[in-house]
């Protein structure tokens, strides 16, 4: 298998790095969040060769995910974005999730693999039980409750034990096969990841399914924020 491909790679005071084809990104961050957006074109890579968003500072404390699926999709049944959240390396520890396009009813899956278990296939539906373009997607976790999964109208996995989860890298695919037509043409996803630990933020306190657009409030609030311009190198 090729190495994944490292889209960007960065820490709270680490410079940002990118080897992909466009040419400048824009990453906000604070002391416990940070944003970043990705084009559609993320959801054309084949899984053999992702684009990977690696942390050089893992996030091994809660941690929130918000993903805005804002891309269009090509009129394929297989047209979809999978999503994974991985541990970083050696640990095969990972959470996957799967949004499909209109000619799929938007059909919605996620899945977690550990050593223990291996590969479980959590949830699987489409039409109203799918996603929508209107809500996030939220992906929670918690030391003391687990794995949440949120469409932002209800609540898909919920308080799901995993044995810990340090998230170490975000990585972005479409394809089963190189050789598939393109998924996606046009759009982009954006990403939004919120972290820490209960006592210093009181949205831990809050039911996973309030905390729909939590993440884009706080952003435009925080008075600490930093804009970093990502240069190709």
């Amino acid at each position: 298998m090729m190495p994944s491909t490292v889209l960007l790679a960065f820490g709270q005071n680490s410079q940002s790095t990118t080897n992909f084809a466009q040419s400048k990104y824009e990453v906000i961050k604070t002391i416990r969040s940070l944003r970043f957006d990705l084009p559609y074109t993320a959801s054309n890579n084949d899984r053999t060769h992702p684009l990977v968003y690696t942390f050089v500072k893992p996030i091994s404390e809660s941690w929130i995910l918000n993903v805005d699926n804002n891309v269009s999709y090509a009129t394929r049944p297989d047209a979809k974005t999978v999503i994974k959240l991985q541990e970083p390396a050696p640990s095969e520890k990972f959470i996957e999730i799967a949004m499909y396009g209109d000619i799929a009813s938007n059909r919605f899956w996620a899945a977690v693999n550990t050593r223990e278990a291996g590969y479980i296939r959590l949830y699987d539906k489409n039409g109203i039980d799918g996603w929508s373009a209107t809500q996030p997607i939220i992906i929670g976790y918690d030391s003391n409750q687990g794995l949440s999964i949120s469409s932002g109208a209800k609540v898909l996995v919920d308080r799901l034990s995993v044995n810990g989860f340090t998230l170490g890298s975000i990585a972005i695919y479409g394809k089963d096969d190189p050789n598939s037509p393109p998924n996606t043409y046009s759009g982009n996803i954006s990403f939004e990841v919120l972290w820490g630990k209960p006592a210093d933020s009181p949205i831990y306190y809050l039911p996973l399914v309030m905390l729909v657009g939590v993440g884009g409030v706080l952003i435009g609030l925080l008075v600490f924020k930093k804009r970093d311009k990502i240069e190709a190198r």
